[in-house]
């Protein structure tokens, strides 16, 4: 095993965007392999992000998985603290190289440790739908996405059961926190 882990995984530069497609934050993450739910990206603690205008900057305060399917209106982190589970509602990935940009269509699904789903930003994705036109075949997948994915994660049903708690987990032990 290399003791150098951060050179076992490749890079992928994730570019996040806002409805329409305005660029938000960057960050650089591991690719840490793929299952039979989607590819599987890792960022350790103290890894830098970064806004696309480059005005602002920071680091992550905790290591973190992110799942992220293919065609899908969705991707998921999985966290080690609250909540520990993150699903960000948003148009099918686009994969260029090893570069991955993500359109966030404001709804996420929540999980507390304790347990406690919900669903937050509703406001923010009602007023979004409106001013920025978005079109009513986007609106309603994302919201009935949402909805599919709220039932997923309460019962616990797979990756929001144990996989991304076990990813996460090989990612901070191989990688360290």
């Amino acid at each position: 095993m290399p003791t150098d882990l951060s050179c076992a995984w490749p890079l992928v530069e994730v570019r996040l965007f806002k409805w329409p497609r305005w660029a938000t934050n960057v960050a650089v993450t591991r690719l840490l392999g793929e299952d039979q739910h989607g590819r599987w990206l890792g960022v350790a603690r103290g890894e830098p992000w970064w806004s696309a205008d480059h005005l602002r900057s920071g680091v992550f305060e905790a290591s973190l998985v992110k799942l992220v399917p293919s065609d899908t209106f969705w991707t998921a982190c999985f966290h080690p603290a609250d909540p520990v589970v993150d699903v960000d509602i948003v148009l099918p990935v686009q994969w260029h190289g090893q570069v991955l940009e993500e359109v966030d269509l404001e709804l996420d699904v929540l999980r507390t440790a304790a347990g406690h789903v919900s669903v937050r930003d509703q406001e923010a994705f009602d007023a979004v739908r409106v001013v920025w036109d978005m079109p009513p075949e986007i609106a309603a997948q994302a919201e009935a996405t949402c909805e599919h994915i709220r039932a997923l994660v309460e019962q616990h049903t797979e990756p929001f059961g144990t996989v991304g708690r076990l990813w996460l987990e090989r990612f901070i032990t191989e990688f360290g926190d």
